[in-house]
């Protein structure tokens, strides 16, 4: 028996639309993901025998364990597979590299990494059609980290069109010292909209098959967009200016990535982190040791407000399996590919 270590990559948000609030209570998104190099560390293997317990979970993540996205993944892959985790048990395992309630995606990350996970170990074969379907009822964004890269996400996050990810640029994050909630946000949104209906975005319904939703910009508008120079890309995000209110310090890093270097800038997600895209990695790594200084300098008169920063780079995919022993030793030729379902 082996076990499956999981390396679950974060993801940024290159523009981001919010439509009007559904009778259901749902929002439909229209935006482009894009997976970045910040990740996660995810351990599954079968229960220890001993353990009554027939889903073991451990972790930091910012809530009890039994409302993490991990073990509601579990529970939902355990439902879908007939109890075949009730009957074996499992252990899990998650180191966290990717910061919560960021919107970059640490949640869905992990939930996504552990429905491929489990299927590897199981060896269940669901389709990613199958695991799709098991995802959606996790959480909105847990579907496109199945497929990873970069796509066009629409609907409640559950309508994936994937497309040739860009690997040419640097990012840099800069994650505040407080964390935001994404219901939070939508809720602010909403409240900003009915005082002012101009920050609604036009948008035009698109049935596509049994689903509807909410349509912009076409997906060939939006890839020749993404394609295009980056000097063009306008990465508006309908949740920048609630959070603008809340916190004025956005104007002024963004305004700092962009004299550092940033081409542009942007909230990824409901917040709470903002990052700026630079013409290389190099770049984008001299700008966060310029920022990194310039933190030093804050910490020192008691005002920072910045937690950390990170420069990533932009990912073709979304994770990588390794298959590991007991002994923690590879064993396996393939131990770097990605999960059945999930290519």
């Amino acid at each position: 028996m082996y076990a499956l270590e999981i390396k679950a990559f974060a993801k940024i948000n290159i523009g981001l639309k919010i439509f009007q609030r559904r009778i259901s209570g749902y929002h439909d998104i229209e935006s482009i993901f894009q997976n970045v190099s910040l990740s996660d560390t995810i351990l599954i293997s079968t229960g220890k025998k001993n353990n009554k317990e027939r889903v073991t979970i451990e972790g930091d993540f910012g809530c009890p364990i039994n409302l993490s996205s991990v073990y509601r993944a579990a529970i939902e892959f355990d439902k879908a597979s007939d109890g075949i985790i009730s009957q074996n048990g499992v252990y899990i395992q998650v180191k966290k590299g990717i910061p919560a309630q960021a919107g970059l995606g640490a949640a869905s990350a992990d939930a996504a990494a552990t429905l491929c996970g489990l299927n590897e170990l199981f060896s269940m074969q669901f389709s990613k059609k199958e695991l799709t379907s098991i995802s959606i009822r996790i959480g909105s964004d847990v579907p496109f980290f199945l497929y990873g890269g970069a796509a066009i996400v629409r609907g409640r996050g559950e309508l994936i069109n994937l497309i040739d990810p860009r690997t040419d640029f640097g990012i840099v994050i800069l994650l505040p010292s407080w964390s935001s909630s994404t219901q939070d946000a939508y809720r602010l949104l909403d409240v900003l909209r009915c005082n002012d209906i101009s920050w609604i975005p036009p948008a035009t319904e698109f049935r596509e098959s049994e689903s509807v939703h909410c349509v912009c910009s076409s997906d060939e508008k939006l890839k020749q967009w993404y394609h295009g120079p980056i000097v063009n890309w306008y990465l508006e995000n309908d949740f920048q200016p609630v959070m603008e209110k809340q916190h004025r310090e956005y104007k002024e890093w963004s305004q700092f990535l962009m004299k550092n270097g940033a081409i542009c800038t942007s909230l990824t997600g409901s917040g709470s982190a903002m990052y700026g895209v630079f013409k290389s990695m190099r770049e984008a790594d001299t700008a966060a040791e310029e920022c990194r200084t310039l933190l030093k300098e804050a910490e020192k008169s008691g005002l920072c407000t910045i937690a950390s920063i990170f420069s990533v780079a932009p990912l073709a995919r979304s994770m990588i399996v390794s298959y590991i022993q007991a002994c923690n030793v590879d064993t396996r030729s393939d131990k770097e590919r990605s999960c059945h379902g999930s290519d």
